[in-house]
């Protein structure tokens, strides 16, 4: 299947390949549906039929736009953003931390970095033709924004970062662990983007192998602690932790 995100000579990279049968699933949904309906009705007549027409045609659009070069070089930015944002979002408040030797070990949970990525994608897309609102591709740059989301998710998971060999989150982290599954919230809508990633300080003091082996010790504890969790602590976390995002990005603006 491909994908728009991968993993690839030790780095996460924006390719742009859309797979064209999950761009087939989703014209089949109610979204799909309702972009492709209004498109169909005042088609002219295909041999082939005329949702298949507008159906390949707007797929034509969307993967001329998403493989220009103004487009890959824009979302190949977020991507590499999506990792040094990691450097920030480890410092809200209240996020679980332990410390492993002179360096700290955070679990950040994804759906701080996938919410901002979201958003920024959003900006990045709607400026063109084939992803603009105005021409009632709303649900259509929603839909390739989060699917741009889950590859960058696929590709950490395939990367596969240890203590070891870590994925770099700005100057002074890296993500050293990927819980894939556990659930922070439960939404009322829209994805849930459950999991977490573990970030490993970098400080003046070497990772040793000794510092790797308390590491991956610590995050087995800390795993358990979280399943632990009541809804309501985590739904805390959340709050404390988003509460002091917002006050960190009023400053940085």
């Amino acid at each position: 299947m491909k994908k728009v995100v991968q993993y690839s000579r030790g780095r996460v990279r924006y390719t742009g390949r859309i797979d064209r049968g999950a761009f087939a699933t989703w014209c089949e949904s109610p979204d799909g549906q309702s972009l492709l309906a209004p498109l169909v009705s005042t088609a002219r007549f295909s041999l082939f039929g005329r949702r298949r027409a507008v159906q390949r045609r707007v797929w034509l659009e969307l993967t001329g736009t998403t493989q220009s070069d103004a487009v890959v070089a824009a979302l190949q930015q977020q991507v590499d953003s999506y990792f040094s944002r990691l450097g920030t979002l480890v410092y809200a408040r209240d996020l679980p931390m332990r410390g492993v030797k002179l360096h700290r070990l955070v679990a950040v949970p994804r759906l701080f970095a996938n919410t901002v990525t979201d958003r920024q994608v959003d900006a990045a897309l709607k400026m063109h033709p084939a992803f603009a609102t105005a021409n009632g591709r709303a649900s259509l740059r929603q839909w390739f924004g989060h699917a741009l989301i889950s590859d960058i998710e696929a590709a950490v998971l395939t990367a596969n970062p240890t203590p070891k060999q870590g994925l770099p989150a700005g100057r002074e982290w890296i993500v050293v662990r990927v819980n894939n599954s556990f659930e922070w919230r439960v939404p009322l809508q829209g994805p849930a983007w459950p999991g977490h990633y573990y970030l490993l300080e970098l400080t003046h003091t070497p990772i040793t192998r000794s510092v790797r082996k308390i590491a991956e010790n610590t995050i087995e504890e800390m795993e358990a602690s979280l399943a632990g969790l009541s809804r309501v602590d985590r739904n805390e976390i959340l709050r404390q932790a988003g509460f002091s995002l917002e006050k960190l990005a009023a400053k940085a603006g």
